[in-house]
């Protein structure tokens, strides 16, 4: 397993290479309750975030659940794509002999 900052962790979720997230709680220190992301990559490989305050840690998650059954890194893949390509017509052929 191996420690990534939330930050890391963001990129990993938007670019759908996280397969399974995990909001831990750790122990609380004072007014703070603490939180830790384990998660698991498309590659079966486990990262995790070290227990940050909970708040933060739940807008990571949330981000997570929101991007999880999203593929919209293959639709602006497939526009970009398709957006080279022109078809041909029969009416559109050179007439320059």
């Amino acid at each position: 397993m191996r420690e990534v900052t939330p930050l890391e962790l963001e990129g990993l979720i938007l670019n759908g290479f996280v397969v399974n997230l995990e909001l831990i709680s750790c122990t609380s220190s004072g007014s703070h309750e603490l939180s830790k992301l384990v998660g698991k990559l498309v590659d079966g490989s486990e990262v995790y975030v070290q227990c940050l305050e909970s708040s933060r840690a739940i807008k990571i998650y949330g981000l997570y659940v929101y991007y999880k059954n999203k593929k919209w890194i293959d639709k602006v893949v497939s526009e970009v794509v398709m957006s080279g390509i022109t078809f041909d017509s029969l009416d559109d052929r050179d007439t320059r002999s």
